[in-house]
């Protein structure tokens, strides 16, 4: 389990990087190019993927719970879910496949919710 944690952390931290990376471009390079719903859907998925990183952050590194780990589990699966279905439908990559996105937020709900009882429990 601490493994899991540690490359959870570590994919967050690269997840921040993304963000910036992505935001940078879509400010200088994609900006023109884009149309306005393709621009708002990576907004929308930039938002999601930095709220999440930095949640993911967050999970506390001290205990082995396994809700943590099922909470970072859910979150991990929600960005690539969702975030990646937004980004790929936006800017027309492969793997695009919008029936992801949904079950990509449910992902994210159930993570916000595993968390909320796993501040009352500890495996």
């Amino acid at each position: 389990m601490q493994f899991w944690m540690k490359l959870s952390r570590s994919l967050a931290a690269l997840y921040g990087a993304a963000v910036v990376a992505l935001a940078a471009l879509l400010m200088h390079l994609w900006q023109s190019v884009l149309s306005p719903d393709a621009a708002t859907r990576i907004v929308i998925a930039l938002a999601l993927l930095a709220l999440h990183s930095l949640a993911l952050l967050q999970l506390d590194r001290k205990t082995g719970s396994r809700l943590l780990a099922l909470t970072a589990a859910l979150w991990q699966l929600g960005i690539w879910l969702f975030c990646w279905t937004l980004l790929a439908g936006a800017l027309q990559l492969p793997g695009y496949f919008s029936a992801l996105a949904p079950l990509g937020g449910q992902s994210f709900i159930l993570g916000w919710l595993v968390l909320a009882i796993a501040n009352w429990r500890r495996d």
